[in-house]
């Protein structure tokens, strides 16, 4: 595709946040190119678990993932494409009392928000979650969630957005802010400058370091996570995605099972880790027995990366069209032995294919989804922490909206950019 000269709005990243974000600016009127270093959708929103989900959602992001979901259940419909969505509900199942209390303290708020949810009691988590015995204690489980394909939804979304007038250029990386009067003018690429009157950052797992070259505030570090699929020869006797404390699984379409260990990941030390590692401490707290640390050679290719990018101009970006990390192993074998104590047909020799992901988390556990604090006319939507193919819709939405207008929704309040800003503490995500 051609290079357009100017447009009203340039997204940067090519995943879920990106191509939403973009959909929806078209739909109210705006000039709109999105790019792509390397494919849409090539990154963690093919590679995620594909859930769309209200349930369990930190109560900050709730209003944004009601209305992700929402917009899942009708957008076969809008844009004349199945995209895998299936409403089945979501149930999460556990054997901790603490587990269960903070369930509790979400249901108690997000039925009031109007979220179709209930509580599960034990006899109810075990009858329908168990093959035989009574592993849980109880659960909960929400009525409109469901699930998506992260195998075509959002390459059929940005299908739907090209023939309505957005320019997609992937294979063309954007190595620079084109600032002008302290305001952004656009964008550099490595075909060429693109004037735009504002501009959105979503590029994940990428964003921090695009990011650091205009001394932008954005502390996130990289999770790497690992999945697989099973052979296509195991159905359960429910439907819809199930969550435990050591495996999480939903059906698929092709057959089989998506299957990983749930909330479980490598944190490689980085220069992001010494740059903004303590704003991390409550974060890694909460959640330091699921996380592996891993000091190596990640940490050089990473200082190198920043080095040749901030001092010798050389792009990371046109480098690395496709970030596509190894899965881990031996926690893919760690899912199907604890997946087949509750569910027998998870022999470990069912695994079909795995395979591996980055994820973008911020210290707080949930997103930026606002304009930039430093430059007027920058706007963030990164940083999901994991809940990008799930929450990317709404967030769209809400900040093509914000672009649109000037105004921010409500919702979005929590999501500040700012927050990283003020000093102010920033609370690990409630629930995970």
């Amino acid at each position: 595709m051609t290079l357009p000269r100017h447009v009203d709005v340039a997204v940067i990243g090519g995943g879920a946040a990106g191509v939403a974000t973009a959909y929806e600016l078209n739909r109210l009127g705006k000039r709109v190119a999105l790019f792509e270093k390397g494919r849409v959708a090539a990154e963690q929103s093919s590679r995620n678990w594909g859930w769309c989900r209200t349930l369990g959602r930190d109560l900050r992001e709730l209003g944004m993932a009601k209305l992700s979901v929402e917009r899942w259940t009708g957008l076969a419909d809008e844009i004349g494409a199945d995209v895998g969505f299936r409403k089945t509900g979501i149930t999460f199942v556990t054997r901790s009392e603490a587990e269960l209390a903070g369930w509790q303290a979400w249901f108690d708020f997000a039925r009031r928000s109007g979220v179709a949810a209930e509580m599960l009691s034990r006899e109810q988590a075990n009858r329908v979650y168990a093959d035989g015995g009574e592993p849980w204690i109880g659960g909960v489980r929400t009525f409109d969630d469901g699930y998506a394909d992260p195998s075509c939804a959002i390459p059929l979304l940005a299908q739907r957005a090209a023939v309505q007038g957005v320019s997609i250029l992937q294979h063309c990386a954007v190595n620079d802010l084109l600032i002008e009067g302290g305001r952004v003018a656009g964008i550099e690429t490595e075909r060429g400058r693109v004037r735009a009157d504002a501009v959105v950052i979503a590029a994940g797992a990428w964003s921090s370091l695009f990011c650091l070259k205009h001394k932008i505030v954005l502390p996130t570090l990289n999770v790497y996570s690992s999945a697989s699929k099973s052979c296509s020869d195991i159905r359960l006797a429910f439907n819809g995605p199930l969550k435990t404390p050591e495996f999480a699984l939903r059906e698929r379409a092709d057959g089989g099972y998506t299957l990983a260990k749930s909330g479980r990941g490598t944190v490689h030390v980085v220069p992001n880790s010494l740059r903004y590692g303590m704003r991390f401490k409550g974060l890694y707290a909460s959640r330091r027995n699921s996380i592996k640390v891993r000091f190596g050679g990640e940490f050089f290719r990473q200082l190198w990366n920043e080095f040749s990018y901030l001092h010798l101009g050389r792009s990371p970006f046109v480098r690395n069209r496709v970030l596509d990390p190894a899965p881990d192993l031996s926690l893919v074998r760690s899912a199907y032995d604890e997946a087949q104590k509750v569910f027998p047909q998870f022999d470990p020799s069912k695994v079909d294919i795995a395979w591996g992901g980055a994820i973008d988390n911020t210290p707080d556990g949930i997103p930026v989804v606002s304009e930039c604090s430093e430059h007027p006319g920058v706007y963030l939507c990164t940083g999901f922490s994991g809940h990008g193919f799930s929450s990317a819709l709404g967030a769209g939405r809400m900040l093509a909206e914000a672009i649109a207008t000037g105004r921010m929704s409500d919702d979005l309040k929590h999501l500040a950019h700012r927050r990283f800003m003020t000093g102010e503490t920033l609370a690990p995500n409630i629930i995970y």
